[in-house]
């Protein structure tokens, strides 16, 4: 379950809040001045995000290695990502 609560409120209540994390499942967004600013989420789902960031950047690494001698301007290169993109968009 989501829930959205207040900054001053999740002080208030941030025992309870972390307990319907941590036991329930729940995921509790803090809001501040109408907006999202944080979020408390079960920790087993940090670690598969964080799991998930290093290996895409991972790849990132690999391609800027690969692409490192590339002698392309930053346009000719936006250009064929693009073209790639499309690609398999349209093959999606």
């Amino acid at each position: 379950m989501k829930q959205t609560v207040g900054v001053t409120e999740a002080r208030n209540r941030l025992g309870e809040l972390v307990d319907q994390v941590r036991y329930r499942g729940d995921t509790v967004v803090l809001m501040r001045s109408g907006k999202p600013v944080a979020a408390i989420v079960p920790f087993e789902l940090l670690e598969q995000w964080q799991k998930g960031r290093e290996t895409l950047f991972a790849v990132v690494k690999e391609v800027q290695e690969r692409n490192r001698d590339l002698e392309m301007s930053d346009d000719e290169l936006m250009a064929v990502v693009s073209e790639i993109v499309h690609e398999v968009r349209a093959q999606s």
